[in-house]
């Protein structure tokens, strides 16, 4: 692909922009609903990857689809241990590996909170937009995601 011109530009930036603003006041307004007793916004949703992934990870594997980073999500992972939300062990083929699953208390946990997650954001989102425009932004956001792999990042200036 060639580098956009200007007016490409200004629209790809000013298109970011409103993306990650929006993204940005969505979760602020989630964060501070009254939901979060049992679990903080980025507990949950280590539960929720946990329970789409089918009840386990690697540690390596969680930091992946999460957003936290490998050191603060270690901490979380050893509070949610210590409340009996989710069990670490030894991967069986790489003892080097530490697999994080959840247990029948973070199943429960992740059920419960998630229903009220969802409500939620049917609220923040449904009410805001109808059914035509939430399809219309679900396939325009896959195809922004789904095109990334084939776009090369920029080249990095030559040091000197």
């Amino acid at each position: 692909m060639t580098s956009a011109g200007h007016g490409e530009t200004h629209r790809a930036v000013a298109t970011w922009e409103s993306l990650f603003r929006t993204q940005a006041q969505l979760l602020r307004r989630l964060q501070d609903d009254p939901i979060w007793d049992d679990v903080t916004l980025r507990e949950y949703d280590v539960l929720y990857v946990l329970t789409r992934a089918g009840g386990a990870l690697r540690l390596r594997e969680l930091t992946q689809q999460t957003f936290v980073v490998q050191s603060s999500l270690s901490r979380l992972v050893e509070r949610l241990e210590a409340r009996g939300l989710v069990a670490r062990t030894t991967a069986s083929d790489d003892a080097r590996g530490t697999l994080v699953t959840l247990t029948e208390a973070g199943r429960r946990t992740q059920r419960e909170v998630g229903a009220r997650h969802q409500e939620a954001i049917a609220r923040y989102v449904g009410e805001a937009l109808d059914d035509d425009a939430q399809s219309q932004l679900r396939r325009l956001l896959d195809a922004l995601r789904d095109a990334q792999p084939a776009i090369d990042p920029p080249a990095r200036p030559a040091a000197g």
